[in-house]
């Protein structure tokens, strides 16, 4: 059984606000509890722009809480790991209380937020999963390699660092890895805003730069993925939607009927502006604008933080944009992708 021992049952409430609603999972979670908490969500989850998920859980059934971690993410729901006091009709919007806990598979059902937070007072914990007993040596090995591969995929595809899975992995059973305010945010476990820690990629024959963020798309704008890249000896900055289906309307991509007219790089060396020259769209598909930009501009890119721009208007129904964040020094991963254009 892929559990942590615990005491208790699981209970879900709602707490409704005017734009963001929450639902309150508290207690352990056992075999089941996915769905009945899919079961929760499809009957309660309305009349909200958003939904926030409060944890205050010791964690439980490993698969089930891989399983609403994915649910959440599905749905576009944010979480944190927060108390909150008995509903009150006269205080319909409780403060949180403190000591509210989210431990093994809580913890893992917590990465699954869009948005995530833990409020100070609050606290989060990582450790193996508990394999219990009555498995042959090699079917525990085997049980574990498979298991590991499945956390190690899930918290990748949540946007952790590749070193929560490995501390995890160094945590036994009987002890739990509780981050620090700055391990919390080193490690990803709630998301810090903007595009950074950029990779390199190899694509089309090419290198690029390239970064997504989750929390960037809302109900007008689109971009989800920013990609750098040297093209014919141009530097170029892709913009990328999460999927075709949002993509933009032809009418909007369109040279003769598009109301866009070019876009906006504000960076630390100064702000570059552009006109529809340098600028490509592309209708329904997840490639949303291509921008061509000069080899100063780039090199101030890939030199500290930035904020990149396309000219529109929210009655449009459309907004592309995103900031950049870049480390000290820069983004060595958005200088090396620009390398033969500078």
């Amino acid at each position: 059984m892929l559990i942590a021992p615990h005491a208790g049952a699981i209970e879900f409430s709602m707490e409704r606000g005017n734009a963001t609603s929450k639902i309150l999972v508290t207690g352990p979670i056992e075999r089941g509890d996915a769905q009945r908490f899919k079961d929760y969500w499809e009957k309660n989850a309305y009349d909200s722009w958003h939904f926030v998920v409060s944890f205050d859980s010791p964690g439980g059934n490993l698969l089930d809480g891989l399983e609403i971690g994915r649910f959440l993410r599905k749905v576009g729901a944010g979480t944190e790991v927060q108390r909150y006091p008995p509903s009150d009709p006269d205080h319909p919007y409780p403060e949180g209380l403190p000591g509210a806990e989210c431990y093994s598979a809580c913890a893992l059902a917590f990465m699954g937020g869009v948005e995530r937070n833990i409020p100070e007072g609050g606290t989060i914990g990582f450790h193996q999963f508990y394999g219990g007993a009555g498995s042959s040596t090699d079917e525990a090995m085997e049980l574990t390699q498979q298991i590991s591969a499945l956390i190690a995929g899930y918290l990748r595809e949540m946007g952790a660092k590749p070193e929560l899975f490995e501390i995890m992995s160094g945590t036994s059973p009987g002890k739990m890895f509780v981050p620090t305010r700055d391990e919390i945010a080193a490690l990803n476990i709630v998301p810090q805003p903007g595009f950074h820690d950029f990779q390199l990629v190899p694509k089309n024959g090419l290198i690029v730069a390239t970064a997504t963020d989750e929390r960037n798309p809302g109900p007008l704008e689109r971009v989800y993925e920013i990609e750098t890249m040297c093209w014919k000896r141009r530097p170029i900055i892709n913009l990328y939607a999460k999927s075709d289906q949002q993509g933009l309307a032809p009418e909007i991509a369109a040279p003769s009927t598009t109301h866009i007219d070019g876009f906006r790089i504000d960076t630390d060396f100064g702000t570059f502006e552009y006109g529809s020259d340098r600028l490509k769209l592309y209708p329904q598909t997840r490639l949303l604008a291509s921008l061509i930009l000069e080899p100063k501009v780039a090199r101030a890119l890939g030199s500290g933080n930035a904020m990149v721009v396309v000219n529109s208007y929210t009655a449009s129904g459309v907004l592309m944009g995103g900031k950049i964040v870049a480390p000290s020094g820069g983004d060595p991963a958005i200088i090396a992708s620009f390398r033969d254009c500078l």
